[in-house]
């Protein structure tokens, strides 16, 4: 090693120390002096991680290793254009050449520009593979599963969003969003397939491609008509958006402090899928984890990456609107968590977490369209009653409820159940005598992942019929669809479902104990175990 890359070596490892012992950049932060938990990377301790398992990346910027001058976020002038961000299916041909060549300019930028194509997915790569520290600290800092993945993706797409409209001078230029849980907007939209333009990408699967109907639930690929795949998509939306996510931890994720045990691995509904869900079903089928989209350090590659998060920002403002952000997080830890971005003139800057909660006053917002899943909420494939007497049937005999697909302790085995099979566990109802008004909330705890295939299950409760399976019945619970990856620690998954509408539909709300069937649906979840499910 030469002298010149020792001493580099050495300037590297006292800057990771230096970010371990002292706050923002060198100096200690009122929050440091106060014990904050909040959340927050250490830029100088940018080092090499895994994109997948079997493939070491490193994409740290030029220059990390010394600190760099930023300035404290500060909303856009309140008098400027309210820039709209409009569904991708209803753009028009003037939209398109603007954005074309906004991106185009942005793809032609050298790699040491931040605001390069290259650079902004870059940012994607870096947060979401664990190469950062968290500051005062050595812990690796994770931005999926956990309350951070919606502001995150928020920061992240606002600043590429400005970059794009100044590379142009329009300071109205707004990202388009994939409006994918409407029935217009379930193909990926054509702009995206155009391969004279630079939003086209190859590394996608073909076999998805318009008029192909997107699969927001998706596993592998079927045969359903688009009726049938739209009408499962709504349904789906419906449980995801309204029945699953009445209570803040299950939309938003879990809550996530500063430091090896503040860390926690639970995803939020919309995260889980469609977010997961329609990453694996855009990437390629013929890359290793279906690369680009289908992996978390390639994803932001793709042009239609950038769409598919703007959808995804949207559902957060939607779900916000719909409980008249009475849930919003309120703990000081989540809002004062930051991260740092290059803004449109080239100024590192850096953004809480409670600074981009309000839309309004980033400078944005979304055109509204009509919602049809809002009213999807489904029936149970059997009435009630019939289905409480024939688990009760079985239940006595005792042939098919108590085997090693169906057992009666929610703790499994101590190493875990392997979910080789179905699985179906009664579980007791510790919440009917509790206020009506308090989420019934299932956990299937102690979930870990080995291997680095895409991973799915489903949750239903009381589920007769396995051949009647489907988000569009009320005993679907909900799903876990895993990306491995993400820069997450060791800790094992806990997957958190509301339930309470599901069980006052299924008249079981009151009963002693419900029945839960864990039901793999893709051929990874061999590698998967389960630690028990309770309520």
């Amino acid at each position: 090693m030469s002298h010149c890359s020792c001493r580099d070596l050495t300037k590297m490892i006292l800057g990771k120390l230096e970010g371990w012992s002292l706050g923002k950049y060198g100096v200690i932060t009122e929050e440091g002096k106060r014990g904050t938990k909040s959340v927050g990377p250490n830029m100088t301790s940018c080092h090499p991680s895994y994109g997948r398992k079997d493939l070491l990346v490193d994409c740290c910027p030029p220059g990390f290793q010394s600190p760099l001058p930023f300035v404290d976020f500060q909303f856009p002038d309140p008098q400027s254009p309210l820039r709209i961000r409009r569904p991708a299916h209803a753009v028009d041909v003037d939209y398109i050449a603007k954005y074309d060549k906004a991106l185009s300019i942005m793809k032609s930028l050298p790699h040491h520009d931040p605001r390069s194509f290259s650079r902004q997915a870059n940012l994607h790569r870096l947060f979401c593979t664990g190469a950062y520290d968290q500051q005062n600290s050595n812990a690796p800092l994770s931005i999926h599963r956990t309350w951070l993945f919606f502001p995150w993706h928020r920061m992240m797409i606002y600043f590429h969003e400005r970059i794009l409209g100044s590379l142009i001078g329009d300071e109205t230029f707004a990202l388009p969003y994939w409006a994918w849980d409407i029935p217009q907007g379930m193909v990926i939209p054509d702009m995206y397939t155009n391969n004279s333009s630079s939003f086209y990408y190859t590394m996608r699967d073909v076999s998805h491609l318009p008029p192909q109907t997107a699969d927001l639930n998706y596993v592998s690929d079927t045969n359903l008509s688009p009726e049938d795949q739209i009408d499962i998509n709504l349904a789906f939306m419906y449980n995801q958006m309204v029945s699953g996510a009445r209570k803040t931890e299950l939309f938003m994720g879990c809550t996530y402090k500063a430091g090896k045990e503040g860390y926690c691995n639970g995803p939020g509904t919309i995260e889980l899928a469609p977010h997961n869900a329609l990453h694996t079903w855009i990437g390629s089928s013929l890359n290793p984890g279906r690369e680009d989209m289908g992996k978390f350090y390639s994803a932001a590659k793709d042009p239609i990456f950038y769409a598919h998060h703007a959808n995804i920002d949207r559902l957060w403002e939607v779900w916000r609107e719909a409980h008249k952000q009475q849930l919003d997080i309120k703990d000081p830890d989540w809002l004062d968590s930051f991260f740092y971005f290059y803004d449109e003139n080239l100024r590192l800057v850096r953004v809480k977490v409670g600074d981009v909660v309000d839309t309004i006053k980033l400078g944005y917002s979304y055109e509204q369209v009509h919602r049809p899943w809002l009213n999807m909420r489904p029936k149970p494939s059997y009435p009630p009653k019939l289905a409480r007497q024939m688990l009760k049937t079985k239940e006595k005999n005792k042939l098919e409820m108590l085997s090693r697909t169906h057992v009666s302790s929610p703790e499994l085995d101590t190493q875990g159940r392997a979910l080789d099979a179905s699985l179906t566990v009664k579980v007791r109802n510790h919440w009917r005598k509790k206020e009506k008004e308090e989420e019934k909330v299932i956990v299937v705890h102690g979930i870990e992942v080995k291997g680095d295939a895409y991973v799915k299950f489903d949750v239903y409760v009381n589920l007769i019929d396995q051949f009647k399976i489907s988000p569009k019945f009320r005993e679907f619970a909900g799903t876990f669809a895993h990306i491995p990856g993400g820069g997450a620690g060791k800790k094992k998954i806990d997957l958190k479902l509301g339930v309470s509408e599901l069980l006052e539909d299924l008249e079981a709300d009151q009963d002693e104990s419900i029945w839960v069937t864990l039901l793999p649906t893709t051929p990874s979840c061999s590698n998967v175990t389960v630690g028990g499910v309770r309520m």
